[in-house]
């Protein structure tokens, strides 16, 4: 079975993506035979008259591939923000013309859990979730959501990691780590907040990722903390499991556009103690204070409180919440039972 699968790049150095880490993984792992068509800006990437270009030609590119590629099925990863869904509208509209059956993958994105602020944005994402031969989303929640909201029945295929790359290390005390694209949906004025609170505690505090607000990140970060804080850029493969095994805590304290982020169960899987917000997905991994901790996004005193928290706690106590956490990767998130699903779905939409 030939399948087009559309995500951004594919390299961890261009795209601090959860979904081209997925993307990648399932390539690399299936036994079907994958056409990636790279879909997204890179994350460092200005939206200029260049980009505009290339998003004129997406729709010819795209149109010409599924027409030669001979494939199966189209295989389309979006996420419910405007653009993603203006380019992914066309996509699924040049797959309908050419009688190609569509899976309609849903990675969170601002309008998963907010209401549509142009109805015709609305329509058009009714629409091309109607044209769908199915539609995928990240938990049991989000299948809720989808139903109430659009009317429309969509099957659960949580997010995995692949479990035996990553391992419990030991662990630096206290150390925090951050990794994700550098955008402000990822709470980092909330960071700066709670640090400002929780500064003279002893810590270390690491960012990893890129993206358009990474100077003002490092600059507001260096001036408040010091020699306590550190960016360690991009990092992928084996550098990433090495860092999460010997990282203590690792934030993502977003505002929105979260579906169930690979980062939280990488830092799971490799021990690490999650502090995160309660949105889309999250709290259907995370049980907040037994394997984890779930604030509220956009509420910079809670994550400075979650910090202390973890930050003061003894280390029978962190042991026993990281056993939980790498424990509930194991059992629920493995790679393996995640490609074996997808591909059962690939063959009943194929028929």
């Amino acid at each position: 079975m030939k399948i087009i699968i559309t995500s951004p790049s594919l390299d961890e150095k261009v795209n601090v993506s959860g979904i081209s880490t997925l993307v990648r993984q399932i390539i690399e792992r299936s036994s079907l035979q994958y056409i990636h068509f790279l879909a997204g800006k890179k994350d460092n990437e200005r939206r200029g008259i260049f980009w505009i270009f290339r998003q004129i030609l997406l729709p010819i590119k795209f149109y010409r591939l599924v027409k030669d590629s001979q494939a199966h099925l189209i295989h389309i990863n979006t996420a419910l923000n405007p653009l993603s869904i203006l380019r992914d509208f066309s996509l699924c509209l040049i797959a309908k013309r050419l009688q190609k059956p569509v899976i309609l993958h849903i990675h969170g994105g601002k309008f998963l859990t907010q209401e549509f602020e142009k109805l015709w944005l609305k329509r058009i994402t009714k629409k091309m979730m109607t044209d769908a031969s199915a539609i995928l989303v990240l938990s049991e929640t989000e299948q809720k959501i989808i139903k109430e909201r659009f009317g429309k029945d969509a099957l659960v295929l949580k997010n995995a990691v692949s479990v035996e790359e990553f391992s419990v290390g030991k662990k630096q005390k206290n150390s925090i780590v951050f990794l994700g694209r550098m955008h402000e949906s990822k709470g980092l004025f909330e960071i700066i907040e709670a640090f400002h609170e929780i500064k003279e505690l002893d810590f270390c505090f690491t960012a990893f990722g890129n993206g358009e607000m990474k100077e003002f990140f490092i600059e507001k970060m260096k001036a408040l903390l010091g020699s306590k804080f550190r960016f360690g850029g991009v990092i992928a493969g084996r550098q990433k499991t090495q860092i999460l095994s010997q990282a203590d805590i690792l934030i993502l304290p977003s505002r929105y556009g979260e579906g169930l982020p690979i980062a939280i169960l990488e830092a799971m899987a490799a021990g690490c103690l999650v502090i995160a917000s309660d949105i889309a997905s999250v709290g259907s991994v995370i049980r907040n204070g037994i394997n984890g901790f779930l604030i509220k996004p956009k509420d910079a005193k809670q994550l400075a409180e979650k910090l202390k928290l973890v930050l003061r706690m003894d280390e029978s106590h962190k042991t026993s919440i990281r056993k939980k956490a790498r424990k509930t990767i194991e059992s629920h998130f493995d790679l393996k039972n995640y490609i074996q699903s997808l591909e059962q779905i690939y063959r009943k939409i194929a028929k």
